[in-house]
C-alpha cells in the first residue's frame, strides 16, 4: 500500500500540507493500515492534509479534526446511520450533504469492533467492478 510521503503530499494536496497530526491519530493511522492492508485496490493519500484511504479513487475512512477532536470519518449505510448516531462518540459527518458518512471521535472508538464499520465503509465506497470484499 502506498505510504504518505513528502512526495505524495505534495503532488495530492497541493493547496494543503499535511496536518501535525497527534499521538491518538499516528496510533489510529497504523492501526487502519494494518488493518487494511491485504484490501483489493487500497489507496492511502492526502486529502485536504487529513490521512485518507480509498478504493478506485473512492475515500472509504479519512483521519480527521473536528471541534478540537480527532476523528475517523466513514461512510455507513442508510439503515444504520441513526443508531449509530445515537452511540457514544459518532456524530454528523460536517460537508455530507448527502449524509452518507458519519464520523466517531477516536477516543470513543473500540478498535476490536470498528473493523466492520471500515469494511463497510470499504464496500460502500468500492465500485462493482473492484469491489471483490477486503482481504479477498
Amino acid at each position: 500500500m502506498p505510504r504518505i510521503g513528502p512526495k505524495a503530499a505534495s503532488s495530492t494536496s497541493p493547496h494543503r500540507a499535511p496536518r501535525a497530526l497527534s499521538r491518538e491519530a499516528r496510533r489510529a493511522l497504523e492501526r487502519l493500515r494494518r488493518l487494511c492492508a491485504a484490501w483489493n485496490g487500497l489507496e492511502e493519500s492526502l486529502s485536504f492534509g487529513h490521512p485518507t484511504f480509498r478504493v478506485g479513487g473512492a475515500p472509504f475512512a479519512v483521519l480527521d479534526r473536528y471541534d478540537d477532536s480527532d476523528c475517523l470519518w466513514l461512510k455507513v449505510p442508510p439503515d444504520a446511520r441513526a443508531a449509530l448516531l445515537a452511540a457514544p462518540g459518532w456524530f454528523a459527518a460536517p460537508y455530507d450533504p448527502r449524509r452518507t458518512a458519519l464520523c466517531v471521535r477516536l477516543d470513543a472508538i473500540d478498535w476490536r469492533r470498528i473493523r466492520a464499520h471500515v469494511r463497510v465503509s470499504y464496500a460502500l465506497a468500492a465500485t462493482p467492478r473492484r469491489r471483490r470484499g477486503p482481504g479477498r
